[in-house]
């Protein structure tokens, strides 16, 4: 199947917007160190099939919104007769709305399709760029009202998750976040907790699991020196770590996923 055809609109030349129209049936969009991260909303509109947000499956459906992060990877098959909206934001653009995704999807209330999609239907259209800007500032309120974006106060977990990311390769210790974001190990840890369901620690656990999916997954890297890279020293803890957040083995996970591919 060929390429989908797309209607593109530029905003400051980092942000984009899609009407997917014909697109491709099955899509895998993957980190790449040789463009720029993106964060995506994708809103189907009608059809159905299934998302795969960081190998976790999730049902698409009418009126349901998808959000990912940058390096988060993601991958859809769906019905012929799909169609929808997908916008793409550069990390710098999503940055000056104090964008951050906290759920991979949010389902629009029935009162607020028409003028969601009457939104949309602007950012097409139009050319002025500041009313550009106005519209897509509507839409992330829409998003923020439900939840699917955390910020404000929360700008503490948001700063966190980025150290997190930079810091990926180390094990640094919580008490070295919390001194760098000028808080306790105790608030950063009960913040955290409120605000994604998990410790601080259990946070960059967590983060380290997908990581270490991705590398298996698109690298030549052995389990080993996956282990090594995401700095564990131990790497049967890190086999034990992975079985527990997965209910496979490094070796068993690659082997499911890589045949899917």
């Amino acid at each position: 199947m060929g390429h989908p055809h797309y209607k593109e609109l530029i905003f400051k030349s980092l942000q984009y917007l899609f009407i997917i129209k014909k697109p491709e049936r099955h899509k895998t969009i993957t980190p790449n160190s040789g463009r720029p991260n993106f964060y995506s909303i994708v809103w189907f509109t009608q059809g159905k099939g299934l998302n795969v947000i960081d190998f976790e499956e999730y049902e698409i459906c009418p009126q349901r919104i998808f959000t990912t992060n940058p390096r988060q990877i993601h991958n859809w098959e769906y019905s012929a007769e799909t169609q929808g909206y997908f916008i793409l934001m550069e990390t710098s653009f999503a940055q000056q709305y104090n964008i951050d995704f906290s759920t991979p999807y949010q389902d629009i209330d029935k009162e607020e399709i028409s003028f969601v999609e009457t939104v949309l239907k602007k950012m097409l259209v139009e050319e002025d760029k500041q009313k550009q800007e106005i519209a897509i500032s509507y839409f992330i309120s829409l998003l923020k009202k439900g939840r699917t974006i955390y910020r404000s106060q929360d700008t503490l977990i948001f700063k966190y998750k980025k150290l997190l990311m930079e810091n990926i390769h180390t094990d640094l210790p919580i008490t070295a976040y919390a001194e760098r974001l000028k808080t306790t190990p105790e608030t950063l840890s009960e913040l955290c907790k409120v605000q994604t369901g998990l410790s601080a620690k259990q946070l960059q656990l967590d983060m380290k699991i997908t990581e270490a999916k991705r590398l298996l997954l698109y690298t030549s890297l052995n389990i080993n020196e996956i282990a090594f890279k995401l700095g564990f020293e131990d790497n049967s803890y890190f086999a034990k770590l992975f079985r527990q957040k997965t209910s496979f083995s490094p070796t068993a996970f690659q082997k499911k996923y890589l045949k899917k591919s």
